[in-house]
């Protein structure tokens, strides 16, 4: 049986290390979706990947004040994260509609992706007794809700071929 402290003490490397992956994830897919918006046949979905929109440096941000609260500073060797994002590529070259519709599910499964990785981060700051631990995970989840729900509103007008026009921000 495994003591209080000895859970404590591997709750809190499993944190840092989710942490550390997050973090990386986050500027990883910052990349991805500026790629995608570039991309993008549809006005609507390049903003809807826009930084200001899905979040990601106040994901960044938050993942700081997370390990601040646990009095880890440390800045990590590794410059990317472990999960592989999903190949634009494959999608050709060639703007259109049908591609971002492929572009969008790609979007979709790296926010999913990173959902995981938020809810188990709340749980284990929730666990840990963090104070703004559990507060910060819950709202870039809430965030990355969002921005899913953008995205599958979007597929849902390139589907049924409404015409939408946005401004989009630089």
């Amino acid at each position: 049986m495994e003591t209080n402290e000895t859970l404590i003490s591997q709750n809190t490397e499993v944190l840092l290390n989710l942490l550390e992956e997050l973090a990386l994830l986050e500027k990883q897919s910052s990349k991805y979706f500026q790629k995608i918006r570039k991309a993008a046949f549809s006005p609507e979905l390049s903003k809807a990947l826009h930084e200001e929109q899905t979040g990601i440096n106040d994901h960044i941000k938050r993942l700081d004040l997370i390990a601040t609260e646990l009095g880890n500073n440390n800045r990590t060797t590794k410059t990317k994260s472990s999960q592989k994002l999903p190949s634009l590529s494959s999608y050709g070259r060639k703007k259109s509609a049908t591609r971002d519709l492929y572009m969008i599910s790609a979007a979709q499964q790296v926010i999913h992706s990173k959902n995981v990785y938020y809810k188990l981060l709340t749980r284990l700051a929730i666990q840990l007794d963090l104070e703004l631990g559990g507060t910060l995970t819950k709202q870039s989840v809430s965030d990355n809700e969002a921005t899913l729900t953008w995205l599958d509103n979007t597929a849902q007008r390139i589907i049924s071929n409404e015409q939408l026009i946005l401004e989009i921000p630089n």
